[in-house]
């Protein structure tokens, strides 16, 4: 019988001081996975991780690798602990008895969905986070704007805020960002088109609008010099066929081969986070149960909000391995 599980991996806003201390003290191969962050980033990976402090954790350049590491780690423990761990591709879920039916991670957690899935190596999975970190806040920098989340109102209802805004001056101004569950959808762009669609979200019945702590649109079009960045790096480095189906966030299908990797990796970075859909596919498929890799809950509520029927489990410290290790191992299905 095939797995009904799935893996993911979680993105921005999940990060905390202190993630993946327990673990790396604990599992040789999380602390195992911390070092090699380090050692191919050029970053104090486990420093910002387990000390902060928080305004260096935050910083986009430090905390997308960060995360990355943490849930690679977390991963790497727990298949540890199940025993069936490839020494050779220590984060590798491919080769367990009972595999998960597919992968997906939310923004930058696709990149740790990817190398968990086989398609990029654990060393190349962390060249493209870190470049993929200094790019976007590069183009941050270039490009000034900012997030905000509109609570409550529909789908529709957004992007018809964000074309009424967007049409109001020259150039790109406001877009749709993150559809991450009924009645969140994330929005970004220029700082005076966030304000003008605060104002109308109001009016337009959005129960709240709130900017994020954020100074870049992320997944708009002012992310394209980061994505140009991305598209030369992975050109030279080695991509295979997922041996696992990840979820493309930029689709909402499923990606199957490494032409399709190379374009994701690239084209995630200017596109929308298609998360909602991503998870009905899943659901879709006949999973039922899902591991949140890494730290926080912030998929496991955006879960509840799209299938409430479905089982999240929060998979971030050693005492919350086991479930996930029984689950690769095929100990317990579901």
């Amino acid at each position: 019988m095939p797995a009904s599980y799935a893996l993911l991996f979680p993105g921005q806003a999940s990060q905390k001081v202190g993630m993946g201390r327990a673990l790396a003290a604990d599992s040789p191969s999380a602390a195992a996975v911390f070092a090699l962050a380090e050692e191919v980033t050029g970053l104090p990976i486990t420093r910002l991780c387990f000390e902060g402090p928080d305004r260096d954790l935050v910083r986009t350049e430090f905390l997308q690798p960060c995360l990355a590491a943490t849930s690679l780690a977390t991963l790497a423990a727990a298949l540890e602990e199940s025993g069936a761990q490839d020494p050779s591709a220590p984060v590798s879920v491919a080769s367990v008895p009972n595999p998960p039916r597919a992968l997906a991670g939310h923004s930058v957690g696709e990149i740790p969905a990817l190398a968990a899935a086989g398609a990029l190596e654990l060393r190349d999975a962390f060249k493209v986070v870190a470049e993929r970190a200094r790019a976007m806040a590069e183009a941050g920098e270039a490009n000034p704007g900012g997030m905000l989340a509109l609570i409550g109102g529909d789908l529709e209802g957004a992007y018809a805020l964000c074309e009424l805004v967007d049409a109001g001056g020259p150039g790109f101004r406001l877009g749709v960002a993150n559809l991450n569950a009924p009645g969140q959808t994330i929005v970004a762009g220029a700082p005076e088109a966030l304000k003008e669609a605060a104002d109308i979200a109001r009016e337009w019945g959005f129960r709240r609008a709130l900017e994020l702590p954020v100074s870049a649109a992320f997944h708009t079009p002012y992310m394209e010099p980061a994505r140009s960045r991305l598209a030369e790096l992975i050109k030279d480095l080695p991509v295979r066929d997922p041996r696992i189906p990840v979820v493309s966030n930029v689709s909402g299908d499923l990606i199957s081969d490494a032409a399709s990797v190379r374009e994701e990796i690239c084209a995630q970075v200017v596109a929308p986070v298609l998360w909602s859909r991503s998870v009905q596919l899943l659901s879709s498929e006949g999973i039922t149960s899902f591991f949140e890799v890494g730290p926080g809950n912030v998929l496991s509520g955006l879960l509840r909000r799209i299938i409430p029927s479905a089982r999240g489990i929060q998979v971030g410290e050693p005492e919350q391995l086991r479930s996930l290790a029984d689950s690769l191992n095929g100990t317990v299905h579901g």
